[in-house]
């Protein structure tokens, strides 16, 4: 008798079954267009999109447009700001330095980050990776988003440490912080003694064979990546009025087959140890209202989204979004894991989260 992972892998090879996904997301595409008022004039609504599946040893990946887009239809292959999810794809970098005795997960963030030093209470780097350090982060800030609109040239990493302090809410509570995580990048150049973007070459995209990623550092990284238009900059092309500095973290461009890749090999053995590799995805409940998105039971691991409950089935992975495009990157587990990919050149973080859980879910 056929084994269920097997007829998983068959519907790779089925045109029939196949079409029918497609045409599945091809309409949560065009429902988007009709939902969203202004959509056909920049607002950040989704035209087009890319879905990777990565199943077993196996790949397979479209690129769709909604009613009236056929034209634009994108290349399954077209690279994309991942936005972050780098916040994944730096904590496994860590996590590395942890299993090689590096870097303490539980030990006092400040060995590695003197910028805490003068903090009151001392925090670890695993609450930095699990956003409970009690950081700030900047995504409210007036200031920053008249900035980026303006199209002026990013802030410094000072300057973002200048701006925003390292003093936010209580320890110990969930609490995003992409300072926090301007601050891992800060740790792990420190800690893998080699520029940032070299470390994650050397702990991620190498070992991973994420053969077309990235770090985007000038401006001139974004020619070519996928971008629809952004609420930020009206009907200005992305590319030529953004700066990848902005990700005050540091941001990964990449293909969405790529992204799949990636958190499937986050499960794959030998990458992680089996203890670090259950550690980053048990993620404690993050309490935030999730209006319209498909997570019931939301969570946060280190450097993960995770969903908890047991009914809809738990996955892990991440979310980025930012000017002109969004991408969702999941890894689904059971008997045939499955790891599902989507971009989309709109800035709906609950369209691209939709289009993944529907793929994982026609699929099963």
């Amino acid at each position: 008798m056929m084994g269920k992972g097997q007829a998983m892998a068959d519907v790779l090879d089925d045109p029939a079954r196949m079409a029918v996904l497609i045409d599945t997301l091809q309409g949560l595409l065009n429902e988007d267009a009709a939902s969203t008022a202004g959509g056909a004039s920049g607002g950040g609504s989704a035209r087009v999109a890319v879905a990777s599946i990565h199943l077993g040893a196996r790949a397979w990946t479209v690129g769709l447009a909604r009613r009236g887009e056929a034209a634009n239809r994108p290349a399954p292959d077209v690279r994309g700001l991942v936005y972050s999810l780098t916040k994944s794809m730096m904590a496994a970098a860590v996590l590395r330095l942890a299993a090689r005795g590096v870097v303490d997960l539980d030990g006092p963030a400040e060995i590695w980050l003197p910028e805490l030093a003068e903090r009151p209470g001392s925090v670890t780097v695993a609450e930095i990776l699990e956003h409970r350090a009690g950081l700030p982060d900047y995504g409210g800030r007036r200031d920053y988003h008249a900035a980026v609109a303006a199209g002026e040239p990013p802030w410094s990493e000072t300057e973002f440490l200048a701006r925003c302090g390292v003093v936010g809410p209580p320890i110990g509570t969930f609490a995003y912080s992409n300072i926090g995580y301007l601050l891992i990048r800060r740790l792990l150049a420190r800690a893998g003694d080699a520029p940032f973007d070299a470390v994650l070459r050397r702990e991620v995209f190498a070992p991973l064979g994420l053969a077309s990623a990235s770090v985007a550092v000038r401006a001139e990284d974004l020619q070519g990546l996928l971008f629809g238009q952004s609420a930020s900059f009206g009907e200005a092309p992305v590319a030529d009025h953004y700066h990848p500095g902005w990700v005050a973290h540091g941001v990964a461009a990449m293909t969405a087959q790529d992204a799949a890749r990636f958190v499937h090999g986050l499960s794959s053995p030998g990458y992680l140890p089996d203890a670090l590799a259950l550690r980053m995805r048990a993620g404690a409940p993050v309490n935030a209202p999730m209006g319209g998105r498909p997570w019931v039971e939301p969570a946060y691991g280190l450097g993960l989204m995770v969903e908890l409950d047991p009914q809809v089935g738990e996955s892990w992975g991440h979310t980025g979004g930012g000017p002109g495009v969004t991408l969702a990157a999941y890894h689904f587990p059971g008997p045939q894991p499955l790891s599902v990919a989507v971009f989309t050149d709109g800035e709906d973080a609950a369209l691209a989260e939709w289009m993944a859980v529907e793929t994982a879910q026609r699929l099963r």
